[in-house]
């Protein structure tokens, strides 16, 4: 069995791969026409934020699980391939800032000046979130309904708030297949 200290810090440091990535020129866009005529729902930018405390709760909550290596290993390998894969084929999201002057549009509008355009497929946001309900729900930590719906809001709000297209939700559905494939076969 891997050093459980180390994979974890890998894991941690796997992250880091999206901000190296996320400022670089994008060659390919990867919108539809399905995606040109959804509108935005600022309200969406709630579970969209709700990744990040999502991920850490899930790493907390499993630390004891006996899925804990699996969870990991699948992290790092989701975003060493999503690294990747950014790399080789640079690709984005053209956005334009919300109109409207509530504050979920300010939310938004806030999160587009911070997060390049850059990355949209596969979603970051759909595959982590994907593999937390996942691991949480194997687990069987309480509450498995409100795992697998946080996992659905949190991929239907990258779209609800513009910030990726329908085929980068596909992207993350793949890669979060591959990822957790991978860890049960290199962990058994």
């Amino acid at each position: 069995m891997p050093n459980t200290i180390v994979l974890t810090i890998l894991s941690v440091l796997s992250f880091f791969g999206y901000t190296l990535t996320n400022k670089r020129p994008y060659k390919h866009v990867f919108e539809t026409r399905f995606d040109k005529r959804v509108k935005p729902w600022p309200i969406f930018v709630i579970p969209y934020l709700g990744l990040f405390p999502f991920i850490g709760l899930t790493y907390l909550l499993l630390l004891s699980s006996p899925y804990y290596v699996h969870f990991i290993m699948s992290i790092f390998i989701v975003n060493t391939l999503a690294t990747l894969f950014w790399v080789l084929v640079p690709n984005g999201v053209k956005r334009e800032p919300l109109e409207e002057k509530c504050l979920f549009s300010k939310t938004i509008n806030f999160i587009y000046s911070i997060d390049g355009d850059r990355n949209g497929f596969p979603s970051g946001h759909v595959f982590l979130s994907l593999i937390c309900s996942y691991y949480l729900i194997i687990s069987s930590i309480p509450f498995t309904g409100l795992w697998a719906l946080i996992g659905l809001l949190i991929a239907f709000s990258t779209v609800l708030t513009k910030q990726h297209y329908v085929i980068d939700i596909l992207g993350g559905h793949l890669f979060t297949v591959v990822a957790l494939v991978s860890s049960f076969y290199l962990i058994s």
